[in-house]
């Protein structure tokens, strides 16, 4: 039943063949009842391994699978379309009679083209897992975990490539799925970390006392009145790896709860995440207690923690956990506190301005900086810091004082290079200084918890604080995917994939890899003394611009300032500053001679005059001096060798002949026209010479 060289074998099979064509479009075009199917939205998918293949029964066409766009694995939609499923005849798009669609994922019904076979064969459009789930599900509740979004800005990002929404309930239970292997992976990743960093400890130092980080972060903004968030999280990074080694969750919110107490029901079995019911502040001192205990419990002896000075943390791990634990300050916070107290002093003192506050935070960091592990350094710096700023540096080191070998030397940073001179400000900076100066010591070992306000920096990437994900599961997962993107990378994608047992994604792989390889160029690049320098230079330069661009536009914004009688002239706008002029360069004729000419002048400024005209033209020169009507300046004497006394020119010591300006123009002018210029040329160096001469 072949062809053979484009002709059929016999007349018979041909005629059987049409007849067949014959039957399929009268089929194809007869009327049918369409079949009623439901979408995945809100309901359980069926087992789709026993709904591939189906007899074929009067189901209608449905041109909906042709209407916007979808996501199909091309692989898969070709194995499916190879052959019918029953006589193993290929299949063809174009008669697919409908769809039904599940998430991104879809199923086509394509009937078979043998009337002998009339199966209705069910093609998915991509890989399945678990008989029944769609791969391209489960990665897009990946993807939304790790992009920071939810469902609604799912939806809104795949109607606007006209792609069909999904059900919240299906990208729930894909969420859930996903989000599973995300807190499981975490769990291991933080105790292979703590390992690590034990043994990195005990390598260092001897001993098993290992020191952390600690920090917290709320999911809601606090406005400096109210803190009310209604979750929080808190990591524990170690000091040596520089990875999360432990980390918490609390919440104080659950949506079925909350939905259950409203109708007064008892709520449904459900993973419920609400593990507090005090207040968002005490929210830090209990996930660290709560950390450091499991820590202690599991073998890991942590002596030392590095956390801000903002909550009564080391008192309740005293308390309750072990009374000889120590705690360093974080030095980031310390120079936060400082500035913040400068500043509530400006509102008392009018001579406090921001550029004096600035210099002295400046200096303050300096001797934070310099005096690392020097308590007595510490305490001399902290003690000079109140009297150099006053030109008193009697107390100053010649390390970092440039005023002890040059007490001529100008301060860079002050206004008009000069000393402060207000005796009340200079006591209100000691009795400042003072209170710094009694803990000395803590400031002499400070640490840092900047690697956890980098967590915390990922965790707002992935639970936004505009967002409300507290109230389910939902922020542990995306909890669980900071900690892995902390410890492993951007290629954590990969790892949850594989987790699930799906495949892990050239494409997503590929860009996991790129991203770690940018990002430790750029934090190789930001750690060099020339991208600081740069850094400073650029906040100096922007800084500086804004508060021009502030004096310049006058009062705009202020709390209740429309409350307030605004005067004409506290709105005023100042001009913006001229531009400087460019030098424009005029156009020579096609056939021209070059005329080189040079000018000497009594100085450099606008009221100088010429002293000398000197030109060349080919074999031809011109020279001549001229007297000047004031006097030369030192610095142009030097330089050209003239000096004028009692109107005449001396050249070195010797006098010359010279002339006034008026006849050195002229002579100019005839020694040009001799070289037949054009009169435009002659214009133009006119133009130059009344410039630098009247």
């Amino acid at each position: 039943m072949g062809r053979k060289l484009g002709h059929y074998r016999s007349s018979s099979f041909k005629s059987r063949r049409d007849k067949i064509l014959t039957g399929q479009r009268r089929r194809w075009n007869a009327e049918r009842v369409k079949e009623d199917h439901s979408y995945c939205g809100g309901v359980i998918s069926p087992d789709l391994s026993t709904s591939c293949v189906g007899e074929v029964k009067d189901v209608g066409d449905d041109d909906r699978w042709r209407d916007g766009r979808r996501v199909v694995e091309l692989g898969v939609l070709a194995d499916g379309l190879s052959g019918c499923k029953t006589c193993g005849i290929p299949l063809t798009l174009s008669h697919t009679t409908h769809i039904l669609n599940y998430g991104l994922g879809a199923l086509l019904k394509i009937p078979c083209d043998n009337t002998l076979c009339r199966a209705m064969n069910s093609i998915p459009t991509g890989k399945r897992h678990d008989h029944q789930v769609f791969d391209m599900n489960t990665k897009l509740a990946t993807g939304m975990l790790h992009a920071g979004i939810g469902t609604t800005q799912v939806n809104s990002l795949l109607t606007s490539l006209n792609i069909p929404a999904v059900s919240h309930a299906m990208l729930d239970r894909r969420q859930r799925e996903t989000g599973e292997a995300m807190e499981a992976l975490a769990k291991e990743s933080t105790e292979q970390w703590m390992d690590e960093e034990k043994k990195l400890t005990t390598e260092m130092t001897g001993e098993d006392n290992i020191e952390v980080s600690v920090d917290a972060g709320w999911q809601k903004r606090g406005s400096g009145k109210a803190y009310n968030s209604l979750s929080g999280h808190c990591s524990m990074i170690g000091k040596n790896t520089g990875k999360v080694t432990n980390y918490r969750v609390r919440s104080r919110s659950c949506r079925v709860c909350t939905s259950a107490d409203s109708k007064d029901q008892s709520p449904s079995d459900h993973d419920c995440r609400k593990n507090w019911n005090g207040s968002a502040k005490a929210m830090e001192q209990d996930m660290i207690v709560d950390m450091v205990s499991d820590c202690i419990n599991r073998g890991f002896k942590t002596q030392t923690i590095i956390a801000d000075d903002d909550s009564t943390t080391i008192a309740r791990l005293r308390q309750n956990v072990n009374v000889n634990i120590k705690k360093i300050s974080d030095k980031n916070h310390v120079k936060k506190n400082f500035s913040k107290t400068l500043y509530k002093l400006q509102a008392t003192n009018k001579k406090l301005t921001t550029t004096i506050i600035r210099y002295i935070i400046k200096c303050f960091n300096y001797v934070i900086a310099q005096n690392s592990g020097n308590t007595e350094g510490m305490k001399k710096g902290l003690d000079s810091l109140s009297r150099h700023p006053f030109g008193d540096h009697s107390l100053c080191d010649k390390s970092w004082c440039r005023f002890i070998s040059n007490p001529k030397e100008v301060y860079r940073s002050l206004p008009h290079g000069k000393p402060i001179t207000d005796p009340q400000l200079q006591q209100t900076l000691t009795e400042v200084f003072n209170s710094y100066f009694h803990h000395a010591e803590k400031l002499s070992s400070l640490g840092s918890t900047q690697a956890n306000e980098s967590f915390n920096r990922i965790v707002g990437s992935k639970a936004p604080k505009s967002q409300h994900y507290s109230g389910s599961a939902s922020l542990n997962y995306r909890v669980a995917g900071g900690v892995l993107q902390k410890n492993s990378g951007h290629t954590y994608l990969s790892m949850v994939h594989r987790k699930i047992g799906l495949s892990p994604g050239t494409h997503t792989l590929k860009l996991g890899i790129l991203k770690d390889l940018q990002n430790r160029r750029r934090r190789a690049i930001a750690t060099t003394t020339k991208a600081k320098k740069k850094r400073l230079a650029l906040k100096a330069k922007r800084m500086q611009a804004n508060t021009a661009n502030e004096i310049r536009e006058g009062t705009s914004y202020h709390p209740a300032i429309d409350t307030l009688d605004i005067s004409a002239d506290s709105i005023k706008e100042i001009p913006e500053p001229q531009p400087s002029p460019t030098m424009e360069t005029s156009p020579l004729p096609k056939k021209c001679s070059a005329v080189y000419f040079d000018l000497e002048s009594t100085g450099l400024a606008r009221t100088s005059h010429l002293t000398q005209i000197a030109a060349v033209f080919g074999e031809e020169s011109f020279d001549t001096y001229v007297i000047p009507r004031i006097q030369i300046s030192p610095t142009a004497s030097t330089v050209t060798g003239l000096t004028c006394i009692n109107r005449a020119l001396f050249y070195k010591g010797h006098p010359v002949d010279s002339v006034s300006i008026s006849v050195a123009i002229q002579h100019f002018i005839t020694y040009l026209k001799k070289q037949h210029h054009p009169c435009s040329l002659l214009d133009t160096i006119l133009k130059i010479l009344i410039v630098h001469c009247f």
